[in-house]
């Protein structure tokens, strides 16, 4: 398992609960979005944000409206560039995670 922040964590069990509760937004190719991560700007740093609330892909305000009522502390970072990068390898588990979850059970 990859060493994550408890914020990482927290956006990986966000994308979680959304894949494991069937809330995840499933798309004509087969396809599901549970996540939908942007890198957005704060005044405390560059912030991993889910676009994906309630079933529906929001707009940056919306979601960050979505994220500070959720009480869920999302990840932050001193620089863009690292924010890309961490939402690059979160962005990865999440993959595996879907393919995982599609996988035939036996």
């Amino acid at each position: 398992m990859a060493n994550l922040t408890p914020q990482e964590q927290a956006a990986i069990d966000y994308h979680r609960s959304n894949l494991l509760t069937g809330n995840a937004l499933k798309h004509p190719d087969g396809s599901l979005t549970t996540f939908m991560g942007s890198v957005v700007g704060t005044d405390k740093g560059h912030m991993i944000l889910p676009l994906y609330w309630g079933n529906d892909v929001r707009s940056v305000p919306d979601a960050m409206r979505s994220a500070i009522k959720s009480g869920i502390d999302f990840p932050t970072y001193k620089t863009e560039e690292a924010a890309l990068k961490a939402e690059e390898r979160l962005h990865k588990i999440m993959e595996q995670d879907v393919i995982d979850y599609n996988r035939p059970k036996d």
